[in-house]
């Protein structure tokens, strides 16, 4: 057949799949309006003019296709070329020898419907090995595995297609007859298409008895990995010894804890990391900070906070003791995080940067950057786990400590290409082993359109519930959020909460509050923001970080892209780190002047959030009521506590909270108070408040 005829085996599901049903819906009104002319046709490849853009089809099918216009892919331009093909095959076309390489070419068929099937059977392992690369291998291995285990991969043919259902994808992946391995299309993410796709034909090699040969050092990885699959003699020793341990410190009652107990954490921490179980021993390292904090009596420390630990920390534990194979290698965690080197070269621009602390004293600040090329976030942590080293603070971050071989303050400036980068799972990239070079320029007016038109938000609605689909414990605290800005109000001051309050307006009058907490020790990313804002200079996107205070989700502005007053110049502002570069040299400037405090006590009051009454008549006055219990040690409950428990007990059963409501009913029944069901409230407590907070959002009701 003639290779042209391979752009008819997409249909527009396929083309959906590569694209979406909107450039779908946009490519037909080019073909409506005769803006699509084929201009070229030769054997080697197609050439298109396409609304002003050209466009280029090879055999090597859609994946191959090329446009001249500015999207990276999956513009309408190309999907119109194919259509366009749909409604005028070349059906005169001669035909083209097409190359062997399985991997970059399509396949010849001597039917006119080619059975997609027995063209990826007929592949050749060894050659996709040598082009996908070790780590896609790896992975590939790793899943296909898993779907064996589970039986979780569903396989239809469809004419000259293949769509194959696998639980990586709420789409299918489809192999389109005649376009080769590279021809496959899916959703995935770029970081994973080859590894799945790899997986999928070692799938249906297995599924219809087929030989397909691993790499010999796949398989002993793989091995090795697997060994680890149950629990040895000596590791369910030392849970039970945490166990007991966490029955200790409740037992002699929070308030009374000791330095030796501390030491004994430390000592259980030790013991954890040296039998291979890095994630417990990591909570373990938290429990001793917060023991040792309150030892001494630290005033950011609450007896609430370790009981909420120890009520997680024993539910780890609990489903270490009854896990096995995959699920109990991912409760082990990692040693380290594993770096790869990737022998490329990465083209970034900064995004922004912010300075963190955390309760237990590990201090860092960590950046983030775009690829403009495969539309990626990548960030790299510059971090100490106390601070005992007084020379690592902000300023010495910004100015002075190396990142690849350069300063912050330079890199999140200007574009820069990262060569021979040091890359780990979700994306980050090690702050050593790599070079950069620094480029003339930073962010043009074409780079901010495309990072504004496919990331970020600019509606309310929109964000609200991304947010409230999204599970606050697996992952939302650690993404950068990117809000663009339509309007925006003065920021005005919070007295009670300790914080600024931005507000934010999409198209729809909808308000966004942002919030700026005051942490008692600086409030420089505060008076930046201010002075930003008090400029000529136009906030165009701000970049926010996901924090959970109670029963709210509050999103926390850490950097702002703005454009310049007098070059329109696109640049970055970090909240945390910029102050010096925004500060008008020679001025005595403070962030809010003491006559106008008066104004903005006015205007506070607008904004306030709403009471919470799950957190306010339950959460809360649980979770009071276990720290009382477990700061004496005192187990046995007093006639106040009972009718305490009582009152609460009515509330959930008047709301539906049954399992709660079993639980605090087990606490007023056993006397002297089991402890288990001391951790089982309070992790019940916890999950309540993780799934259950108020945004920071308001919509308008009137918004048509």
């Amino acid at each position: 057949m003639s290779w042209s005829q391979i752009y008819l085996n997409y249909d527009q599901d396929a083309l959906a799949v590569y694209a979406n049903v909107g450039v779908i819906r946009r490519a037909l009104k080019d073909i409506e309006a005769n803006k699509v002319k084929l201009i070229e046709h030769n054997q080697s490849h197609l050439i298109f003019e396409v609304d002003n853009q050209q466009v280029k089809l090879t055999p090597q099918g859609i994946q191959a296709a090329k446009c001249s216009c500015p999207a990276s892919d999956h513009c309408k331009h190309i999907i119109a070329s194919v259509l366009w093909l749909h409604e005028n095959p070349l059906i005169n076309e001669s035909k083209v020898t097409p190359n062997c390489d399985t991997l970059n070419q399509p396949l010849e068929s001597s039917k006119s419907h080619s059975d997609p099937l027995a063209e990826l059977l007929a592949i050749e392992s060894s050659q996709l090995f040598k082009t996908v690369g070790k780590a896609n291998i790896r992975l590939a291995y790793q899943l296909l595995f898993d779907w064996l285990q589970s039986d979780a991969v569903t396989v239809q043919t469809q004419g000259v297609q293949l769509r194959i259902q696998v639980p990586q994808s709420t789409t299918p992946v489809i192999y389109t007859a005649g376009t080769g391995f590279a021809g496959i299309i899916s959703e995935l993410p770029d970081k994973q298409k080859q590894a799945v796709h790899l997986a999928v034909i070692a799938y249906l090699f297995q599924q219809n008895q087929k030989n397909w040969q691993w790499p010999e050092q796949i398989i002993s990885e793989h091995q090795q990995n697997n060994q680890q699959d149950q629990l040895c003699d000596d590791e369910i020793i030392l849970i039970k010894q945490i166990q007991n341990q966490i029955n200790t410190l409740i037992e002699h009652g929070l308030s009374h804890v000791s330095a030796s107990q501390a030491n004994q954490l430390q000592l259980l921490n030790m013991s954890a990391r040296a039998q291979g179980l890095p994630m417990l021993a990591a909570m373990l390292r938290q429990l001793c900070q917060l023991v040792e904090m309150q030892v001494n009596r630290h005033f950011a420390i609450e007896e609430q906070d370790i009981i909420l630990l120890l009520a997680r920390l024993t539910v780890h534990l609990q489903t270490i003791l009854n896990s096995e194979g995959e699920q109990l290698a991912n409760l082990r965690g990692k040693q380290k995080r594993q770096y790869q080197s990737n022998q490329q070269t990465l083209d970034l621009l900064p995004l922004g940067a912010y300075w963190w602390e955390s309760k237990t004293g590990a201090q860092g600040a960590t950046f983030y950057f775009w690829n403009p090329n495969d539309n990626q976030y990548y960030q790299t942590t510059l971090a100490r786990s106390n601070k005992a080293d007084i020379n690592f603070n902000q300023y010495s971050i910004w100015h002075r400590i190396s990142l690849w071989q350069s300063m912050p303050n330079i890199l999140m400036r200007k574009r820069f290409s990262l060569n021979n980068p040091l890359l780990a799972e979700g994306n980050n990239l090690s702050s050593t082993g790599a070079s950069v070079v620094i480029k003339s320029i930073g962010w043009t007016d074409l780079d901010y359109q495309e990072f504004r038109a496919f990331n970020g938000f600019r509606n309310w609605k929109e964000l609200s519930r991304y947010l409230e689909n999204s599970d606050v414990s697996d992952g939302l605290f650690d993404q950068v959020i990117a809000i663009h800005i339509t309007n925006t109000q003065k920021p005005v001051l919070d007295e009670i909460n300790q914080s600024l309050i931005w507000c934010i307006k999409d198209n729809k009058n909808n308000d966004l509050l942002l919030q700026l907490f005051w942490d008692g020790n600086y409030s420089q990313h505060i008076d930046t923001l201010n002075l930003l804002l008090r400029t000529a200079h136009q906030p165009l996107t701000v970049l926010v970080k996901c924090i959970k205070n109670d029963s709210n989700l509050d999103l926390e502005p850490f950097a702002i892209i703005y454009k310049e007053s007098k070059t329109d110049q696109i640049n970055i502002a970090n909240l945390d780190f910029d102050y010096e570069w925004l500060y008008p040299k020679g001025k005595n400037y403070k962030a809010f002047e003491a006559s106008k405090e008066p104004v903005l006590k006015k205007q506070m009051t607008q904004i306030n959030y709403q009471q919470d009454p799950i957190a306010t008549y339950i959460i809360k006055p649980t979770l009071a009521l276990l720290e009382a219990i477990t700061s004496s040690g005192r187990l046995i409950l007093s006639n106040a506590d009972k009718q305490k428990i009582n009152q609460l007990q009515y509330q959930c059963d008047t709301l539906g909270l049954t399992t709660l409501s079993h639980t605090l009913n087990k606490l007023a029944q056993n006397q002297p108070i089991e402890i288990k069901h001391i951790l089982q409230t309070a992790y019940l407590c916890q999950l309540m408040n993780n799934t259950h907070y108020q945004l920071p959002i308001v919509i308008r009701e009137d918004e048509t």
